[in-house]
């Protein structure tokens, strides 16, 4: 099998890379044959907390919350970070310094996406835990044409007479 990772970056730590994450995990669990990608996420901020709201909603939709957290980005610039193929973007910017880091071969795709605030810590009445539902549903057909690509790619990787037809 073909070795290819995804990196699912969100900004203001709300967890929005987390979410992408569990929802690429589930697409890929679902597949047919083994795990065809290995499936990472991170924030654009330094010092943040996942939602516990969105943990919620992460939940109420089954997605296995288990070994996710939320990590900086500059985690994945160190020597020794896992490989990262592709750089899914959820409505954040890659900092150039981080893209240089990772290396000119990295396929970096931005998605326009905007996570509910979490300024509003009451969230009266339940709004970002429905925003969070909406914003999974609205996830999940491009996360799961994500992985359908990234394993067909690795298909025609893995199998050397499909590249000779």
């Amino acid at each position: 099998m073909f070795d290819r990772s995804v990196l699912f970056v969100g900004a203001e730590g709300v967890g929005l890379g987390m979410l992408a994450e569990a929802l690429a995990l589930d697409c890929a669990r679902n597949a047919a044959g083994p795990m065809p990608l290995r499936v990472y996420s991170a924030t654009t901020s330094d010092a943040a907390q996942s939602d516990p709201v969105l943990l919620r909603a992460m939940q109420r939709l089954k997605l296995d919350t288990n070994g996710l957290s939320l990590k900086p980005l500059a985690l994945y610039a160190f020597a020794g970070a896992p490989r990262i193929d592709h750089v899914i973007m959820l409505g954040a910017k890659l900092p150039a310094a981080t893209k240089l880091a990772l290396g000119d071969t990295i396929d970096v795709r931005t998605w326009d996406v905007t996570p509910p605030s979490i300024s509003d810590k009451d969230d009266a009445p339940g709004t970002r835990y429905v925003d969070y539902l909406r914003l999974a549903d609205e996830l999940r057909a491009p996360v799961k044409a994500l992985v359908e690509e990234l394993t067909a790619m690795d298909a025609v990787a893995d199998n050397p007479l499909a590249n000779s037809a």
